[in-house]
């Protein structure tokens, strides 16, 4: 072998071993997946469908923590989708569906609603927004370092659920 095929293998360069070489190595491996036989990849593949899915969520009791931080997801996903669908209708619908989206149309179609439908409509948007202010809150204290331990977690949890439900229905019966 040549001296400098060597050198390029870092066979004659000097490099001193320090703690960090020690502990990162590297190994150079085949891109290419092995061959297998179909009888292989049969056994493979039946040993893989008996697996448990990883962490398998079954085992765990679902927690308040778990509901409020899904929610939370899907209250903002819920308010920026309709965002955008008020923007987006307010563009589109006088030249796609030839009708108004303006104010004045928006109060008269509202006014024909019956009172329980009046109710229904304020309440589905007051609850989304609540809950997710809300919790923003939470979360803002917990930036603090506040309100971090297990009590004080579901304590703010159980807090935010009930400013919910009491400010929606405020909201909604105005």
């Amino acid at each position: 072998m040549s001296a400098l095929n060597l050198a390029k293998r870092g066979v004659l360069v000097y490099q001193p071993l320090t703690r960090s070489s020690i502990l990162m190595t590297s190994r150079v491996m085949s891109a290419q997946a092995p061959s297998t036989s179909s009888g292989q990849s049969e056994i493979a593949q039946r040993a893989r469908a008996h697996r448990p899915l990883s962490p398998d969520l079954s085992i765990y009791q679902p927690q308040l923590t778990w509901y409020l931080s899904s929610l939370h997801r899907v209250t903002g996903a819920f308010l920026a989708a309709g965002l955008y669908a008020g923007a987006i209708s307010y563009v589109a619908a006088p030249v796609v569906l030839g009708m108004s989206f303006d104010s004045a149309s928006i109060v008269s179609a509202f006014a024909a609603l019956s009172p329980a439908a009046k109710f229904s409509v304020k309440m589905a948007l007051a609850l989304p927004f609540t809950f997710h202010s809300y919790n923003g809150i939470r979360h803002l204290i917990w930036d603090t370092g506040r309100a971090l331990t297990l009590k004080g977690v579901y304590t703010g949890g159980y807090a935010v659920l009930g400013a919910t439900a009491l400010t929606s229905a405020i909201l909604a019966a105005i």
